[in-house]
């Protein structure tokens, strides 16, 4: 089975694939954390939900802030505390032959302060939330004044019923994953996937296009529908951007799935051409043999 967190780093890089495959199974806190705090984000989505219903019809700005706002600053601190209590570590460790072959020369592998990561991730989450508060006060403010309906009449309008991190495997695909979140309207199935990375101008990068296009068709297996479109929520601009599921994208899909099988299955290193942007924020920098040829 290839998971799609194995699509969605192939997309990233296809060599962090490679390495992450050989990495130390009992050592990939990295890949925890990112799942946890994903999963934060998608939870005060939902306080968000709840505290809407609260709304009145006749609230000034300030008093919708206050009402949406509310727990929210709490659940932050109650998770990144647990988090901190909590056995992630943040070195990586990688079997000695694949180190062997691809660490730089004279070059230790970083520890990061597990104190200083979450500092800053908490710091993240709190910025990202309280804009994204700001934009649900200003569009829960008009809905309910267009509508003549309190917070809970029109909470539908920002939150359709959904599913949350849905697991689905496909046996004939070869493909299992969760999509953060499958909305439903009208009997029709929506895939929504969560992203904290800088959107680009327009449209959605292909990396998240191609990891959308697989949740749609575990979605179409799993209830026997057709999927036609799905959005990608980038948190960072509080904007939703929709990808529509044609055949171009789905083919996309099918040759990136024949190249990841070859990563994982058949051991192949796989040949990148280095982007200084990315190669910069991996986490495999420090082992990486592009690290010795930055040109």
């Amino acid at each position: 089975m290839i998971s799609i967190s194995s699509i969605r780093t192939y997309m990233y890089c296809p060599l962090k694939l490679y390495l992450q495959t050989e990495m130390d199974e009992e050592k990939k806190s990295e890949l925890l954390l990112n799942k946890t705090m994903k999963e934060l984000r998608i939870d005060l989505q939902d306080l968000f939900q709840r505290n809407l219903r609260r709304l009145k019809k006749d609230m000034e700005i300030a008093e919708i802030e206050e009402h949406l706002s509310k727990n929210i600053e709490e659940y932050i601190k109650n998770s990144m505390a647990i988090l901190e209590n909590s056995d992630l570590e943040y070195d990586i460790k990688i079997n000695e032959e694949i180190k062997d072959e691809y660490q730089p020369k004279n070059v230790e592998i970083a520890n990061i302060s597990t104190i200083d990561k979450l500092n800053d991730l908490a710091s993240e989450i709190r910025n990202e939330t309280y804009f994204n508060m700001k934009i649900l006060a200003l569009k829960s403010q008009k809905a309910m004044q267009l509508n003549g309906k309190d917070g809970n009449q029109i909470v539908e309008l920002f939150f359709p019923t959904s599913m949350y991190s849905y697991l689905i495997k496909d046996h004939q695909l070869e493909i299992i994953g969760s999509c953060d979140k499958i909305e439903i309207v009208e009997g029709k199935y929506f895939p929504i996937n969560v992203k904290n990375s800088n959107p680009p101008l327009k449209g959605v990068w292909d990396s998240d296009a191609i990891e959308l296009v697989a949740n749609a068709l575990l979605i179409e297996q799993e209830f026997d529908t057709e999927v036609f479109v799905g959005f990608i929520d980038y948190l960072k601009i509080g904007d939703r951007r929709p990808v529509v599921m044609d055949a171009n994208l789905r083919k996309g899909l099918f040759k990136v799935l024949n190249e990841v099988k070859d990563i994982i299955n058949e051991k192949i290193a796989p040949n990148v051409n280095i982007n200084i942007q990315k190669c910069s924020k991996c986490d495999y920098k420090e082992i990486c043999f592009l690290s010795d040829n930055p040109s």
